[in-house]
This record gives C-alpha cells, sequence and structure tokens, in this order.
C-alpha cells in the first residue's frame, strides 16, 4: 500500500498539476449542483477546494477532511487566504469522519482510495455520512505502466473498485476516462425509500 508522506505536500500544488489533472473540468464529471453538502476527503493540500467551493455556491458546503495534522494546516491556510467562506477543513481518523449522520450530497475522494488501510471499514464510514441517494465521486491512478504517481501494483483497477463499492452497498454509474493518467468512478449511495417505490411501481386504475 502506497502512502504519501506528508513532507512533500508542496509537490501536489502547482502549475503543473493544475495541467494535468483539471480540477475544474475533473469535477464538472460528477454533478455538482448549487447548494450542495459537499465532503473532500483526503483533500491534502486542498487542491480542489477552490473549485467545489465555487461550484456549491454560497448556499452550498465543502468540508474538507484530512488524517494528516500537516495538511489540515496547509489546507486550512489556503481556505484563508483566497477566502473561501463556504469551506471548513477538519482533522479526521481513516475511518473516522467528524461529521453527522446523512448530511452530505456528495463525497469526492481523488487519489485516496488506493492508500485506505481497511477500505470497506472507510465505505461504511461515509455511507454513515451521506444521504440516501448520496453521489459519490473517485478519482484514481490508472492501474499501467505511468510515469508520474504511485506504482501500478499499489492501486485499484476500475473492475476492482467498482468491486469494493458494490461490496458496502454502493450503485456504481459510471466510470470516466480522464485522461492519460487517471480514471473516475461514479457511484451512488443505496436510497432504501426509491428502491422500495421502484419495486412497487404505482398501479394506473383501468379507465372507466
Amino acid at each position: 500500500m502506497h502512502k504519501f508522506n506528508p513532507e512533500h505536500l508542496h509537490r501536489l500544488d502547482n502549475e503543473e498539476r493544475l495541467e494535468l489533472f483539471d480540477p475544474e473540468k475533473t469535477l464538472k464529471q460528477f454533478g455538482l449542483k448549487p447548494g450542495y453538502k459537499v465532503l473532500d476527503v483526503g483533500t491534502g493540500t486542498g487542491f480542489y477546494l477552490p473549485y467545489l467551493s465555487k461550484m456549491v455556491g454560497p448556499e452550498g458546503k465543502v468540508y474538507a477532511i484530512d488524517s494528516q495534522p500537516a495538511a489540515v494546516e496547509y489546507a486550512k491556510n489556503k481556505v484563508e487566504k483566497l477566502c473561501l467562506q463556504n469551506v471548513v477543513v477538519l482533522q479526521s481518523e481513516e475511518n473516522k469522519i467528524p461529521l453527522p449522520d446523512q448530511i452530505i450530497d456528495f463525497a469526492y475522494m481523488a487519489f485516496v482510495f488506493h492508500e485506505l488501510t481497511n477500505p470497506g471499514e472507510f465505505l461504511s464510514e461515509l455511507l454513515r455520512v451521506l444521504k440516501p441517494g448520496g453521489l459519490i465521486g473517485i478519482v484514481e491512478w490508472k492501474k499501467e505502466d505511468r510515469d508520474k504517481g504511485p506504482p501500478k501494483e499499489e492501486v485499484p483497477s476500475e473492475w476492482e473498485l467498482g468491486l469494493a463499492l458494490e461490496d458496502v452497498g454502493i450503485k456504481v454509474g459510471r466510470m470516466v476516462d480522464l485522461g492519460k493518467y487517471c480514471y473516475g468512478v461514479y457511484a451512488m449511495a443505496p436510497d432504501p425509500e426509491l428502491e422500495k417505490k421502484m419495486n412497487n411501481p404505482i398501479k394506473i386504475p383501468p379507465s372507466l
């Protein structure tokens, strides 16, 4: 398992990374709407925070979490510097998110999944804070030879990631090709009420 060294945080905040991963274009793949409450998992340098903040607007809220104190401090400084008034940065534990149940509309994870020690435990905790039917966007490195990122042996393939999500009841919507280095997974938390309606369609009475 590849764990990012927080001493290298500064390497994640540069113009080259902006060009490689185009955060605004990437986030548009996942259907964010104004007013959403968003969770940015493993925010790191807060690379995506300005774009998430803009997309949800003043009526929305972005909760950025990271288990590394150095990353939390870095992201807090960025939020203050950019005056992102709808963003809150929080210290978390890997499998414990410091938020109440069912408040998140959209959870975002970029280059984080491959670092999880226990993916199933983390995803169960993620489901706790997501609203029923809440959306999930995950970005990961492609499982192939690359000149950037962790070794291919340490990242999940699209199939492996999709299987991990489905194992905890998350519905995989579609896979997204995000260019040379990475791919995205668009998924949804289960919604028991919606599933009940789908299993019990409305009966239309016969015409008189």
